[in-house]
């Protein structure tokens, strides 16, 4: 159980750490118009060759949509510093110590060619700070410290970045106490550590925290609050158990100095260290350069205002190598003051307000990789597969047929780190064959079996194409009924405030289920992920008021999410239900599927058989437990389902004769080689794909993690073009959809599983 405790009350205090006791106490500058994309220090230069996708750029700045709070002091609090006081502070013209209240809207700083990628030192204006990170992002850097500030209603970022080859990572908005504990408990379930947190204080008394997370499997660790009551038994018992502090912040609350702390265990470094907290500013400058000269090296060190001082925390180890703090406002300055040593580089950077309400920001520089945890290493690399059959699928191959099958599935899995995966075929709407390979769950190593659900993306699309086209059949609407403007669906009711724009009232039910509404594309700017806040409605009425069609409606295809979106509305307006509750009654009912819903964006929401959902790469991850409210997501990529439900809903849709259909649209035809119909989806975390061949095979696969690239995708079509190019493995005799869903209800009391005997994989495990 973890030991976490709201702070209460500010104090001062030094730990003095070793590896087993505590003791307490009382430039050359990089052309950056051919490697930064369009800026220079200090200065922005009018030309982009390209943006970095707004969503990336968004997580990367802790979201925009959600506000920071303000950090910058007012009234009597401004008076801080002696900004002429012996800090390290940069020397020259302008205010005391060379201080000016003049900065330019962008300082970027890194170092000369061949190593221009290595690490980028920025800070200014949100927008071009946003454009920076979005750049190193692209290079493969990663984001290693990093904060903000408010002058009146401007945002303000700094950030440091390095490139380096680490697991990935998460920096979510800010979130309140209650939101930090729970996001401890749902990120530990899927081996997120927390590495680095802070606290910040909007309103007197209203404190949010800005956490940063790596995927380090393995790693256990705790938040601690310094200065608070029972904080010196929880260190004590941390350190009895292995833990080592690796990070430790203050920030203000209603005007009292807070602190809060991560140990971890195990950690990159066994070395004695000391940490401080509630020092002053010049007290932990005094403090450093004591600690340097006993051959310590700082590797935290960050302060805040308070009042009208400055504090200090940080964190000294005793090991080789250097480390410096370089105060003032000019990083270039800073830059030039550490290029003698070039393995100086950007470690930490914090700020505070000076006596003349001048942002100041404080750099540790040094020489010392601290905290770098490798990526994991894959997860097959040693490790056999488990799988689960659906009861009766074995009986139906031949050994060297399961044995082919079996590989072709491992060999994908293997080849790109897939935790879970989920397979079902059907023949002329019969089910052939089920199972399911890897782990739900790598923390608990649960195998997925068949009846396991997940995310499923866009294929969430043919069904909401075929709600509405079940809508058309009892003469609600027609193909070609428009939905804005005079004698429409909606009429007027999304232009009371202002004139529907261009084309909005020519487009039609037809052209939101073709993808042929002139716009709204995924690729530049998805509309249905902007302002997470709003419900449908309103969200509506924002895209088509910002958000203008770019062709007439009929005249090109453009894949739209936010399309869905409207149709999903639609389904509600004209049956006066829910999107969801329509659905589950009128389509996956008699389809003969039952336990089905739209995903709930969290780990403690998801459903009693849904997997859970990991991120994919080594740098910055798409979180898949930040996720739209389901009322957002639904119509166009909300639904969780095994890939069993998914063809017992492909049997009515299908247009082959064993069972009476429902529709024929909402539908990509003859992608990536297939004869006949297919529809991937992909979301945050997963992935899958439904596939219907002319010659009765059908054929639908899940995951539970998911790539940004297309050649996943390839790769996944590439696995069911094998297995479909055997369809002659399968006669008429057996269909296993009556067992499947007999093995779904009883998954919802039990799971138990025999070993198989009839296979020659040793690996292989049957679910019953």
């Amino acid at each position: 159980m973890r030991l976490l405790l709201t702070p209460l009350s500010p104090t001062i205090g030094v730990l003095i750490f070793s590896v087993l006791t505590i003791q307490t106490s009382s430039g050359e500058q990089l052309d950056l118009n051919s490697h930064f994309h369009g800026f220079t220090s200090g200065k922005r230069i009018n030309a982009y060759p390209y943006t970095a996708p707004e969503r990336v750029v968004d997580k990367a700045l802790a979201r925009k949509h959600k506000k920071p709070q303000a950090t910058e002091p007012d009234g009597a609090a401004a008076a801080l510093v002696d900004p002429s006081a012996d800090f390290g502070m940069q020397g020259g013209p302008g205010m005391p110590g060379g201080m000016s209240n003049r900065l330019p809207p962008l300082q970027t700083v890194h170092p000369p060619a061949p190593n221009e990628k290595d690490w980028v030192l920025t800070a200014g204006n949100e927008s071009l700070v946003d454009n920076v990170l979005a750049i190193s992002l692209q290079y493969g850097g990663r984001l290693v410290s990093m904060g903000y500030y408010l002058r009146g209603q401007d945002v303000n970022y700094y950030a440091i970045m390095h490139k380096y080859t680490g697991p990935v990572f998460i920096k979510p908005a800010p979130m309140t106490f209650d939101e930090l504990i729970k996001a401890v408990r749902e990120n530990e379930a899927r081996d997120l550590a927390l590495t680095q947190v802070c606290g910040q204080e909007g309103k007197p008394g209203e404190i949010t925290f800005t956490t940063y997370w790596e995927r380090i499997p393995g790693v256990e660790f705790h938040i601690w609050f310094p200065g608070q009551p029972h904080a010196d038994e929880q260190k004590q018992h941390f350190e009895n158990n292995g833990y080592r502090l690796t990070y430790l912040c203050g920030y203000t609350e209603a005007g009292k100095g807070k602190y809060v702390g991560v140990w971890q265990k195990p950690t990159k470094s066994e070395a004695q260290y000391e940490a401080h907290y509630g020092l002053t500013m010049e007290a932990c400058m005094q403090k450093d350069r004591l600690l340097v000269q006993k051959g310590f090296v700082a590797t935290s060190l960050r302060v805040f205002n308070n009042k009208n001082q400055v504090l200090c925390t940080g964190i000294w180890e005793n090991r080789n190598g250097r480390s410096n703090v370089q105060v003032g406002q000019n990083l270039e300055v800073m830059y030039r003051n550490m290029q003698r040593n070039p393995n100086m580089i950007p470690r930490q950077i914090s700020h505070y307000f000076d006596n003349y309400q001048n942002i100041v920001y404080v750099v540790l520089w040094s020489d010392v990789d601290v905290n770098r945890y490798p990526n994991p290493p894959p997860l097959w690399d040693e490790a056999p597969i488990p799988v689960r059959f659906l009861k009766g699928s074995p009986e139906l191959l031949s050994d060297d047929q399961m044995e082919f099958l079996i590989k072709r599935v491992e060999h994908f899995m293997k080849d790109l780190n897939i935790p879970g995966l989920s397979i079902a075929i059907a023949k002329k709407e019969q089910l052939k064959f089920a199972a399911g390979f890897g782990y739900t769950d790598i923390r608990q190593q649960e195998p997925v079996t068949p009846n396991h659900q997940f995310r499923v993306g866009s294929v969430s699309k043919p069904v909401t194409a075929a709600a509405i086209m079940l809508l058309i059949d009892k003469g609600h609407f027609t193909l070609e009924s428009k939905l804005f403007g005079k004698d429409s669906i909606f009429g007027s009711e999304f232009s009371k405030k202002y004139q529907y724009p261009r084309y909005v009232t020519e487009i039609t039910v037809r052209n939101l289920l073709e993808h042929t509404s002139g716009g709204w594309d995924n690729l530049q700017s998805d509309a249905a992920w902007v302002q997470p806040d709003m419900t449908t409605k309103e969200l509506i009425e924002y895209v088509l008021t910002n958000v203008p069609l770019e062709y007439k409606p009929g005249s090109m295809w453009i894949y739209s999410n936010f399309g869905y979106q409207l149709l999903g509305y639609l389904i509600e307006t004209t049956t006066g239900m829910s999107y969801e509750a329509f659905v589950k009654k009128n389509i996956f009912a008699p389809s003969g599927v039952y336990d089905i819903q739209v995903a709930r964006p969290s780990i403690s929401e998801r459903a009693p058989r849904e997997v859970v959902y990991y991120m994919s790469g080594n740098g910055l991850g798409f979180n898949p437990y930040e996720m739209l409210p389901p009322e957002r997501i639904g119509p166009w990529g909300g639904w969780i389902a095994s890939p069993i439900q998914l063809l017992m809903f492909m049997s009515r849709i299908d247009g082959f004769t064993n069972r009476e259909d429902i529709l024929r649209l909402g539908w990509s035809l003859n992608i990536m080689g297939f004869n006949g119909w297919q529809h991937d989806g992909r979301m945050p975390g997963s992935a899958a794909m439904l596939v219907r061949l002319d010659n009765g095979l059908e054929m639908a696969v899940t995951v539970n993690k998911e790539y940004s690239e297309r050649d996943f995708f390839h790769e996944l079509g590439y696995v069911l073009h094998h297995i479909g190019n055997n369809c002659d493995w399968w006669n008429d005799d057996y269909d296993l959809f009556q067992k499947s869903r007999r093995s779904s209800r009883s998954a919802k009391r039990h799971r138990e599983a025999v070993q198989t005997t009839n296979t020659t994989n040793p690996h292989v495990i049957r679910f019953v």
